[in-house]
């Protein structure tokens, strides 16, 4: 009991001494000129203790000597104080420029963001990090304003993205039959680390330091016909000066479906099917029949009907759905000294689909070294490896769980797998048999690297010559087995087929900086002469009939019927000429002049050629005097430019070869004898030439309240002349078409993103990150009409005064009603079925009188809101996304809504939806059976929506423990991935609305656990 109160007695006098030995400390914390900071954050490191300054900068804190002070203020430099026993503690923070001489890439070169010209938008590797995605595009979607970016395949590992950096640049003349608005040919230059790539789903994106996406034309001009649709600069993590760091980052987590579409349960698919037979009635004039006259057993067979009596109700979705594993590692590694850095990681990504016998894999392997020789030259490696594969599995399986009878069984009273759930349903088979009876899957193995000299000659100039190569190996693998939807049980069907791609490209760059520096001058000069070539070619193979399914895609010859030997090949070149010249005057007026001469391969010998020139200037208006005296900016700096690029055809269609006549090969008989043979299948246009996009760009930065608002205004306006497109030609010249420069288009916008500092005092601290843009796209001219109906057979038109890709079609106008019989009648139709508007009230419905744009695939605006909240040692992120204004001729809809219900004794399910009948006479949807010649109408929907992307909550340990542990840092995480939707559109993703693509088409929510280590 002593021992208990002695330990007690020492305890309280050390806590007593430990409150003795605070000070009381205050203080004032001022800028560089003097003046009070008012809002500041004072915290005593490793603790939770602080405080804010008052309006006079003044603040007060309890310490103790060896106590380290923080000072913190938004624009300013963080400040450690070491406290020594001083009563008073004075400071002066510097205002930290890092955000507005962040570094930046250019394009062969860098610049410091407050000496931009043109509009850059940029995300680093802790905006990346935050979103957890797979690949690198999901990350920068609804981040960058101006930036649209679609997805139009959600397999694990697919990578399907459309891109649009301020609005469509060109025509598409291989405009799908998806109706999704976009063309994989229109999307920007992606250039990783100096190389150039078509994509970039084979980064991992803990990989990538920061993107910078170019966007305005002044921007994009010194990549002449390469940046026509826009250029996104990526830069994967290098090796920094300092000692050996290494980095430990993972998730795991799992995803399910949602935003599912209800379709009928066994109840309401009988009920369904009597509507459909009555809908049948209605249509040929019987509109006194009913459900009362319906007979089942007319449509179903015996076992369906027992089945109903039984109560079978079985819900083919949930039976196909499965939850989804998500996983990423990564490790990286860098260090170096003054003249050797280097860096290297390795990552594996797994990402399992929620439908059955979907995977992804995807190793990465990185490594870079930069090493000065001396003082004049410098060398510098980087490599890049990824392999990956993925099975995507069948395509079938999803639609055949919405299709199929809720009436049938996917068992054998044995508990094996029934093929066809009825043996009445000889079409669409059990979506559980998909994931094992079909294999499709796609391996690919590339390699990007980059090997550079620099050699410096003297004070302020460098010459770099690097070669970039990129080489991809991609074989595809499919197989469809006897007990697959493709097959169904027919042997003589069974197929398999490899398709084996072979792609090798390089850029060989040999450029020219120069810097000079006199005064109140300051020139940054760059020149670069530049080549690309780049290389495919395909072999593809498919044979029939195999006898067993022992085999795979594998082994070809066991198959009995070769139905597909073909190749391809392809080559283009591009040369290219660039200078830049970067003039400063006084560090607040700033020129920019570029030109580029580019060399196409591609089109006609006299118009290879062509000159894209561009300037900008920017004034930083912020060190003007009338500026001095003002109080709401805390920075303004104006932009204007103009520049022009090219397209040499390939967003239209055009690749190598197709500006020129070329032949097939056919055979002729001549007696009994069959004579190899060649004919013309192209016609040359020796007068192609480039298509030319020109652009002004207004552009505005601002800082507000002490920077605690910053932001930028863009306004821009980009014309496009002589597009290329593919021109149909009358068919008695023996040519389907011809490439041709047909027209021009306008695409005029407003961009806006916007940095808040909502609340910054003591242990808590919001910023929020907003962007908008909105965007017009108009056709101006179409060379010899005003029109071109039917693109690729869809209802897309491009027209005169209408955007690109309008759609163009009858007007809906509600559902014909019962006390509509005589004026539904005039136009040959009944109630019950979709009513459309007689335009020109001439009491018929026309093709050329009553057709109108209803609609663009496109959206009208979009944008983005980042909120991140730091209290304490906690953090919580969330990320809300939203695009608005776009119609589709939904492909959920049109398929799966009232399949084959004119045939109800061959009827599948229907999507649960609020149709007409005598009894409810809606007008949101059509009677079954009965929707009428203009039934597609009801099938454009809008796809506006709003997501929310991503929400995370976060913590990081406390700098002591991390000290005791040897432990630089350490951070856990949960995140949860597109957690919520708000949309009309009520099928399966209104991204991917337009495209038929029945296994990609629905959306995933993801859960997430993950760690970030470094040390």
């Amino acid at each position: 009991m002593e021992k208990l109160k002695l330990l007690l007695l020492a305890f309280f006098i050390g806590f007593s001494f430990n409150s003795w030995a605070q000070d009381e400390v205050s203080g004032v914390v001022s800028d560089a000129n003097n003046v009070p900071v008012a809002g500041a954050n004072v915290s005593i490191k490793g603790t939770s203790v602080g405080a804010a300054t008052d309006f006079d900068g003044i603040f007060s804190i309890k310490a103790s000597k060896g106590d380290i002070f923080v000072f913190s203020y938004l624009g300013y430099k963080t400040l450690e104080v070491t406290y020594n026993g001083q009563s008073t503690l004075n400071v002066t923070l510097q205002e930290d420029s890092a955000k507005l001489d962040e570094v930046l890439i250019i394009g062969y070169g860098t610049a410091k963001r407050s000496d931009l010209t043109g509009s850059i938008a940029s995300m680093d590797s802790k905006q990346l990090e935050k979103t957890n995605k797979v690949d690198a595009i999901s990350a920068l979607q609804g981040q960058a304003a101006g930036v649209v970016i679609q997805r139009t395949d959600n397999k694990p590992g697919a990578g399907g993205f459309n891109i649009r950096i301020r609005g469509a640049s060109t025509i598409n003349s291989n405009q799908t039959a998806d109706q999704g608005g976009f063309n994989p040919g229109q999307n920007p230059l992606f250039i990783v680390d100096g190389i150039f790539v078509d994509d970039i789903s084979f980064l991992n994106p803990s990989d990538i330091d920061r993107m910078d996406i170019l966007k305005d034309a002044s921007a994009t001009a010194i990549y002449g016909s390469r940046g026509s649709n826009g250029v996104v600069i990526i830069e994967t993590k290098r090796g920094k000066k300092g000692k050996l760091r290494v980095n430990y980052s993972n998730y795991v987590g799992f995803k399910q479906a949602y935003h599912l579409p209800s379709i009928q349960d066994g109840p309401g698919y009988v009920e369904y099917l009597k509507d459909v037979v009555v809908g049948n009635q209605f249509a040929s004039g019987n509109l006194s029949y009913t459900r009362n006259d319906v007979v089942l057993s007319d449509y179903l067979d015996a076992e369906e009907l027992q089945n109903i009596a039984d109560g079978v109700n079985t819900n083919w979705v949930d039976l196909a759905l499965q939850n989804g594993f998500q996983t990423n590692h990564t490790i990286n590694m860098s260090g170096g000294n003054d003249n050797t850095k280097y860096a290297t990681g390795l990552a594996y990504t797994q990402d399992e689909g929620t439908l059955g016998g979907e995977i992804f894999e995807r190793y990465n392997i990185r490594g870079s070294l930069s090493s000065d020789l001396n003082k004049w030259l410098n060398i510098s490696v980087s490599n890049y490896i990824t392999n990956a594969i993925q099975n995507s599995s069948s395509w079938e399986g999803f639609r055949s769980a919405y299709r199929l009878k809720p009436i049938g069984r996917p068992y054998n009273d044995d508990g094996s797998l029934r093929f066809f759930p009825t043996e009445k349903e000889t079409q669409i088979t059990n979506p559980l048999f998909e994931p094992t009876g079909e294999t499709k899957e796609t391996k690919y193995l590339q390699y990007i690297g980059d090997i550079a000299l620099r050699v410096k000659p003297m004070e302020g100039l460098t010459l770099t010559t690097k070669f970039s190569p990129n080489i991809k190996y991609t074989r595809y693998g499919e197989y469809r087995g006897l007990y697959s939807k493709s097959v169904t049980g027919n042997p003589v069907n069974r197929r398999a087929q490899v398709n084996n791609f072979n792609y090798f490209s390089y850029s060989w760059d040999n450029i020219l900086n120069y810097k000079f520096t006199k005064g109140i001058h300051l020139i940054d000069f760059t020149g670069v002469i530049s080549r690309f070539m780049e290389r495919s070619e395909g072999y593809y193979n498919q044979v029939r009939n195999f006898t067993t399914d022992n085999y795979s895609f594998y082994n070809l010859d066991a198959g009995l019927d070769i139905r597909e030997v073909s190749g391809d090949f392809s080559k283009q070149t591009l040369e290219s000429y660039t200078a830049r010249l970067n003039y400063t005057l006084m560090d607040k007026y700033l020129f920019t002049i570029t030109g580029r001469y580019d060399g196409s391969s591609i089109l006609s010998d006299k118009n290879k050629w062509a000159f894209f020139p561009s300037a900008a200037f920017a004034w930083k208006m912020m060190d003007e005097k009338f500026m001095q005296s003002q109080e709401i900016f805390s920075n303004a700096k104006l932009r204007l430019s103009y520049g022009q690029t090219g397209n040499n055809g390939q967003g239209g269609g055009l690749g190598p070869l197709r500006s020129q006549s070329l032949l097939g090969s056919s055979a002729t008989n001549l007696g009994d004898a069959a004579v190899p043979s060649l004919f013309v299948t192209d016609i040359a246009n020796e007068d192609l030439t480039w298509e030319k996009t020109s652009e002004v760009n207004i552009g505005f930065d601002f800082g507000l309240l002490n920077n605690k608002i910053n932001g930028s205004i863009d306004i821009y306006n980009r014309k496009n002349t002589d597009i290329i497109f593919f021109k149909s030609l009358p068919s008695v010249t023996g040519f389907s078409g011809i490439y041709d420069n047909i027209g021009e288009s306008t695409n005029k916008g407003v961009e806006i993103a916007l940095n808040t500092v909502n609340i910054d005092k003591g242990d808590f601290k919001w910023t929020t990150n907003f962007n908008f843009a909105s965007n017009k796209n108009t056709i101006d001219k179409l060379n010899g009409s005003d029109i071109i109906f039917n693109v690729s057979g869809t209802n897309l038109i491009h027209r005169v005064g209408e955007p690109i890709g309008a759609i163009y079609d009858y007007e809906l106008d509600g559902i014909w009603q019962l006390d509509e019989v005589d004026e539904a009648a005039v136009y040959g139709q009944t109630p019950g079925q979709v009513r459309v508007k007689d335009l020109n009230n001439d009491g018929q419905i026309t093709a050329s009188a009553d057709r109108k744009v209803v609609g663009q695939i496109t959206p009208k605006w979009t944008g983005g809101v980042t909120s991140t909240m730091n209290y304490k040692n906690f953090d919580f992120t969330f990320f809300v996304s939203t695009s608005q204004g776009n119609k589709v001729n939904s492909n959920f809809h049109s398929n799966l809504s009232f399949p084959w219900d004119s045939d109800p004794s061959r009827l599948f399910n229907a999507y649960k939806v609020d149709y007409w009948t005598p009894n409810n006479p809606t007008n949101d949807w059509y009677q079954p059976g009965n929707g009428g010649q203009y039934q597609h109408t009801i099938k454009y929907k809008d796809v506006s929506f709003t997501k929310v992307g991503y929400m995370t909550l976060g913590y990081s340990f406390p700098t002591p423990i991390m000290d005791k542990l040897k432990i630089e840092s350490l951070r856990i995480y949960t995140t949860v991935q597109n957690p919520f939707i708000i949309t009309k559109y009520d099928g399966w993703d209104p991204e991917s609305a337009g495209r038929n693509s029945w296994g990609a088409s629905y959306m995933a929510r993801t859960y997430m656990l993950g760690l970030s280590l470094n040390f």
